[in-house]
């Protein structure tokens, strides 16, 4: 027997368009393996009337929350980025007891105690929170801290945590003028139009922060990060350090110091041999190191459209799972 999830969409940009190919080019897959049918019932957008290259009823697009929320849903996806209707749509969700799942680490910077909070009140009715895709992309690290980790004694978090600055990096390394580099990402749809966020070391400042409220129960709008992004006056060190066998990367750093968080994010001289140098292109690297377990590697694709929404498809199949079995 095949049982019904209905999916909610907020956003069809970058992510959400991504997400919504996935679950129509795989539906009939995942219906066979997992005997569920994922329904999309509703994508919110900006502009309802703007032709779009998804496979979707023109009929479920709407442009106001509040049709969306009031929606059937089973689990709701937050795609919209920034924070203003990111933040309507999650408490929204939450307290009518739905499950949120949200790729938004901008907001969950300002709002994640507060979001996770709600979702535990709500908890009864059915609401959780999960955001797997918010950090690192396909890197499953959001849930190694929030269940694995949990009272190992973990005193850092450190890693390469921006996929389209470590492209650049990789390009620039092998004589690509930093510009060519740039362009290049953003034609792979490793980085936005508006790649401000990306380049001066704010987006990796918003991931590491959220990596150090789950690690460290810090609040993370509190946390100060310091913040150095790249520009193309770092392709000279660049492509010097690679004659001398380095690396240069942008890594961000949370360490507890005493009851405290010391967190940052600069570029960085590495060994070629060391694993940051490794990583390349759009991955991700990210490691986290405690007492009792030792130091814990992981690494994936970090940035891109596909990436991120496959990290969300692997919420949402969590929480199909949990459905088709009530």
């Amino acid at each position: 027997m095949t049982s019904v999830v209905k999916v909610a969409v907020a956003g069809c940009g970058t992510v959400g368009a991504a997400l919504l190919d996935l679950l129509e080019r795989h539906g009939e897959a995942l219906r066979q393996r997992r005997g569920v049918r994922y329904q999309v019932t509703r994508v919110l957008v900006r502009d309802a009337d703007r032709p779009r290259a998804v496979s979707v009823d023109r009929a479920l697009f709407t442009d106001r929350v509040d049709h969306f929320l009031e929606t059937p849903a089973d689990i709701v996806v937050e795609a919209i980025g920034g924070t203003t209707a990111a933040r309507a749509v999650a408490h929204g969700t939450l307290v009518r007891g739905r499950r949120l799942v949200t790729a938004n680490k901008a907001l969950l910077r300002i709002e994640g105690p507060a979001l996770d909070a709600l979702a535990r009140a709500h908890r009864a009715a059915g609401a959780t929170l999960d955001f797997e895709a918010a950090v690192g992309g396909g890197v499953p690290v959001v849930r190694l801290l929030r269940e694995s980790l949990a009272g190992h004694g973990l005193h850092r978090i450190r890693g390469v945590l921006n996929g389209t600055t470590n492209y650049i990096l990789s390009r620039v390394e092998q004589g690509v003028p930093f510009a060519d580099a740039l362009a290049a990402a953003q034609r792979a749809g490793f980085a936005e139009a508006d790649p401000t966020r990306d380049l001066d070391g704010t987006d990796a400042a918003d991931k590491i922060a959220v990596l150090a409220w789950l690690g460290f129960g810090v609040d993370p709008a509190a946390l100060r990060v310091r913040a150095t992004g790249i520009d193309a006056s770092l392709a000279l060190e660049a492509r010097a350090a690679a004659r001398r066998g380095r690396a240069v990367r942008l890594v961000a750093t949370a360490v507890r110091i005493g009851d405290g968080v010391h967190a940052t994010v600069a570029p960085r001289v590495v060994p070629r041999g060391h694993p940051f140098a490794q990583v390349r292109d759009e991955q991700n690297l990210i490691q986290l190191e405690s007492e009792s377990a030792g130091t814990l590697t992981v690494a994936g694709a970090g940035a891109g459209g596909s990436a991120t929404a496959s990290a969300v498809l692997a919420d949402i199949l969590r929480h199909g799972a949990t459905n088709a079995a009530s």
